[in-house]
């Protein structure tokens, strides 16, 4: 007969042990090709009955027949020959005969029973020609071994001797412990109720399993049970089919454990190993732990014992999980405000409903731009289509889910593209829900304010109502490198940083700017105060690429008003570079390129202008005047005056205009015990207020009335500034002005004497 190909084939162990490493002595050369036809599984204390054969063919050399070539067949130890004779003849086909004439003329070989574990085999055949089919070139030698306490794999040896067989060891059979060992196709996910993996329980040889009738028992965990097992669950396979039933009824012992009658007809020995399916229908009790691992405990009659994890038990259910928490910067549009990798991922397959939507949701103070990197598995989901960045939220919807049978649970993942409020700093977390899913919560990303701003040393002590007083300095320092943009996506422009100070305090001057760290720069020549001196503009001329910038603010020079309320003063930083997504009067969102909609929608904004708060310093209340004066004269045309007999000198005289006696607005408030850090002077709209207790004053040169707690007091004649009468001076009307700090005024025409009288 013509031996199956495949099994010539042999290992490269064997094959290299044959060449390098041949057994005897007096070869002529390596000549046949050797096999065993068949591996065997066998328990430790079985018996092979000629269920496999060795089979050495003659390769290009013929056998030496006329010469009596002999080779040598070895067992390994626990193992021993069990052939009926201790001479017999074998042929081609593996055939057995007493007698050498009874044997085929072409290919019969003589075995001697040497001992229990040594045969010797000598060609006899006058056939074995080149070119004749298998059956005339090959020794078929049935193998009958009897197996004592051997394990592992068994390999029979070929010792060539004088022949020109090739030497060699083969694998045989492979020894078990136990009778039968179990295992499981897949574990399978199950909810409430389920089917677990498909138990498997095979003889680790044939006959392990004796004739008869053997309770098979199935054991769960406490907390699971049996879902309405029958026979139909079990099905018998090899050399079990057709000789093994289910032989009565399936008894339940308490609700975790199953008793199975399983009855063999005649005992498999010398034939295939039998095999039993088995389909588990598994329910969890109401104390059963999500996660938890479904184990089948498998023991009875001859079955060996076994545990088998077949399920892992989940409620039908989702959960959400991120790659990593990546920190997004508040207020931009760009490539710092991506999420790492989400992921929603069932419980159990079949947790997602089909033709319904999963809700994502963040924040409120977060809009959704852009959604990408998409993808699915198990299950399939469109990526979510229209987000405009005016949302919170966006919906999955679940086109085709997985079902209950899917050993796989189903997943959907993504990225999100977010815009954050500017002022906004924290976890961002994210809610999902809906679909056939309970609501999950997971933080997805942490919002960062886009700058961070130190003051050195203490804040300044500022006094209400002074001016050009000495601030701190200050610096600001960008969260990552390139988040100060020169060129922003959104309505802004060109990229600036705006130094806002509260309301009622100036910059006195433009403050120097400078980078002290990062590669980025600033425009320091358009440096500038705006908004009346209340902020200052910062442009940003070149982006930080290898390392954040760092500017440092020195010289700082503020005025306060008497407006300014007592406690600590705050600055805000904001404009176009720092804070991307603002637009005044925002109903929520900018063009940020993505949103290709026509309706007039601004994607992704806020109406939150600044992204930081800092303390600039804090108010004192300013220390009372010195003076006390009761009595002051001030003369016409003269460059000096009394307060209360004492003579102090001015740099302009009193003067007479329009009629009116005219006194400089700063020595007649200081000689009304005002002084001067309570006098303000605002070159740009030639405007002095002056502070006393509880009243402001101002006035304008050329307006006719003085402004008293922000009620004009009209004047019959102007404030008055001339460069060559009143030597650049703002002069008032005192009359005017006394009336308006609470005291009396006398003119004595005789020596030109103007005398104020302090209440």
């Amino acid at each position: 007969m013509k031996t199956n190909k495949a099994l010539k084939v042999l290992t490269t162990s064997a094959l290299l042990a044959s060449v390098a490493a041949p057994f005897g002595a007096g070869v002529v050369s390596a000549n046949s090709t050797n096999l065993v036809d068949k591996r065997v599984q066998v328990g430790s204390n079985s018996e092979i009955n000629g269920t496999s054969h060795l089979i050495v063919k003659e390769d290009d050399t013929k056998f030496g027949v006329s010469t009596g070539d002999t080779f040598r067949v070895e067992l390994p130890a626990g193992t021993e020959w069990k052939f009926s004779d201790s001479e017999f003849y074998v042929d081609g086909s593996g055939n057995v005969y007493s007698s050498e004439s009874s044997a085929s003329p072409d290919t019969k070989a003589k075995v001697n029973v040497i001992s229990s574990r040594t045969i010797e085999v000598r060609p006899l055949g006058n056939g074995f020609k080149s070119g004749d089919p298998d059956s005339k070139n090959a020794i078929n030698i049935p193998l009958h071994v009897k197996v004592n306490g051997a394990s592992g794999e068994l390999k029979l040896k070929i010792d060539s001797m004088n022949s020109t067989v090739t030497s060699g060891e083969y694998v045989f059979a492979t020894v078990n412990t136990g009778n039968t060992r179990a295992v499981v196709d897949t574990v399978r996910y199950i909810g409430k109720n389920g089917i677990g993996g498909q138990i498997r329980i095979d003889e680790n040889f044939a006959g392990a399993i004796s004739a008869g009738t053997h309770s098979l028992k199935l054991k769960l965990p406490s907390n699971f049970e049996w879902d309405d097992m029958s026979s139909g669950e079990i099905k018998f396979g090899g050399s079990f089919f057709g000789n093994a039933k289910v032989d009565g009824a399936i008894i339940g012992n308490g609700d975790n454990t199953l008793t199975i009658p399983v009855k063999i007809s005649q005992s498999t020995s010398g034939a295939t190993p039998g095999y039993i399916y088995i389909t588990p229908k598994i329910k969890a009790k109401s104390d059963a732990a999500k996660g938890t691992d479904v184990t089948v405990n498998i023991s009875g009659g001859d079955f060996s014992d076994a545990d088998l994890t077949v399920a892992k038990y989940g409620d039908y259910d989702a959960n959400i999980k991120v790659e990593k928490v990546e920190e997004l910067v508040a207020g931009k549009f760009d490539e710092y405000t991506k999420t790492a990798k989400i992921t929603i991922e069932e419980s159990v397959p079949g947790s997602f409903y089909k033709d319904r939507d999963i809700d994502v949701k963040f924040p409120s103070w977060v809009k959704v731009v852009e959604v990408s990197d998409w993808s699915t598995s198990g299950v399939k989901a469109n990526k979510p289509k229209n987000i405009d960045g005016t949302d919170d939220e966006f919906s999955i919807k679940i086109d085709e889910p997985t079902t209950k049978e899917n050993t796989t649970p189903g997943k959907i993942e993504f990225k999100v593209r977010l815009s954050i409020d500017a002022n906004k700093t924290g976890d961002i977390e994210a809610t999902v829900s809906g679909g056939g899913i309970k609501e999950q919560k997971a933080v997805v990303a942490k919002a960062i304010a886009p700058a961070a701003v130190s003051v050195e040393g203490d804040t300044s002590k500022l006094k209400i109502g002074a001016q050009d007083q000495e601030g701190p300095t200050f610096y600001i320092t960008e969260a990552k490198k390139g988040v100060f943009e020169k060129n922003v996506e959104g309505p802004s422009g060109n990229g600036e940083i705006i130094v806002r100070l509260a309301s009622g305090v100036k910059f006195s001057k433009v403050p120097k700017v400078e980078v002290v760290e990062g590669d980025g720069t600033i425009d320091t020549s358009n440096v500038r105060r705006i908004e009346n001196d209340n902020a200052l503009a910062i442009p940003i001329k070149g982006e930080s690429t290898s390392k954040p910038m760092k500017l440092k603010v020195s010289d700082v020079r503020l005025t306060l008003d008497r407006t300014v309320p007592e406690g600590d003063i705050e600055a805000k930083i904001g404009g176009s570079a720092v804070v991307e997504n603002y637009v005044k009067d925002s109903k929520g969102w900018v063009g940020t390129g993505l949103y290709t909609g026509t309706d007039n929608k601004n994607p992704g904004t806020f109406n939150t202008q600044h992204a930081v708060t800092f303390k600039i310093g804090s108010t004192i209340t300013p220390a009372p005047s010195d003076t006390t004066a009761k009595n002051i004269v001030f003369k016409l045309n003269s460059k000096t005056y009394t307060v209360d007999g004492k003579e102090i000198e001015m740099d302009a005289a009193p003067l007479v205009g329009w009629d009116r006696a005219y006194l400089p607005v700063r020595f007649a408030a200081n000689a009304l015990n005002v002084s001067d850090d309570q006098i303000i002077w605002d070159d740009k709209t030639s405007t002095f207020t002056i502070f006393k207790g509880d009243r402001v004053i101002s006035g304008k040169v050329g307006d006719k009335f003085l402004t008293i707690n922000g009620v004009k007091t009209p004047m019959d004649v102007p404030v008055w500034r001339n460069k060559e009468k009143t030597n650049n001076r703002v002069m008032v009307p005192i009359r005017y002005l006394a009336n308006a700090l609470n005291a009396e005024i006398n003119w004595n025409k005789e020596t030109s004497e103007i005398t104020i009288q302090v209440k």
